[in-house]
């Protein structure tokens, strides 16, 4: 495993664990950049903090599990899965109680050891339908 890919895996078990901070602060360098997250979220690293903030109060049981990850230089692909219970208010949606199951890829430049910029797409229409924000489509 590369440098890079046991910093992200080591940053993915604080978060999974519940710890934000310990997840930001490994991973991230403190001029991180963020693009593919929420216009709420401030593409900075406070705003990626405050972002899984949301994300671990919403549910609290997230796990985010890599299904694959492919590092070349100072870049890191990884194709994830996120998993859990939507028992909280999550991005202004009510706790309904929901199973998550979205999957995501995202890729991550690293400089000096630590992801200096990040892109990231989520099966948004996906994970939107199963917390209640957006309707399921109609059936054919």
């Amino acid at each position: 495993m590369s440098d890079h890919a046991s910093t992200i895996a080591t940053a993915v078990q604080l978060l999974n664990e519940g710890d934000v901070d310990g997840y930001v602060t490994t991973l991230y360098a403190p001029d991180a950049v963020f693009h593919g997250f929420p216009a709420a979220f401030a593409p900075d690293r406070d705003g990626i903090a405050g972002f899984f903030r949301a994300l671990r109060a919403g549910v609290p049981d997230a796990v985010i599990s890599a299904q694959d990850l492919l590092a070349d230089g100072d870049r890191v692909a990884v194709r994830f899965t996120l998993t859990g219970t939507h028992s909280g208010e999550l991005f202004g949606v009510p706790a309904g109680g929901a199973r998550i199951d979205a999957e995501g890829i995202t890729i991550l430049r690293f400089s000096g050891g630590r992801c200096a910029e990040r892109w990231n797409r989520l099966d948004d229409v996906t994970f939107l339908t199963q917390i209640g924000a957006m309707p399921a489509g109609a059936e054919v």
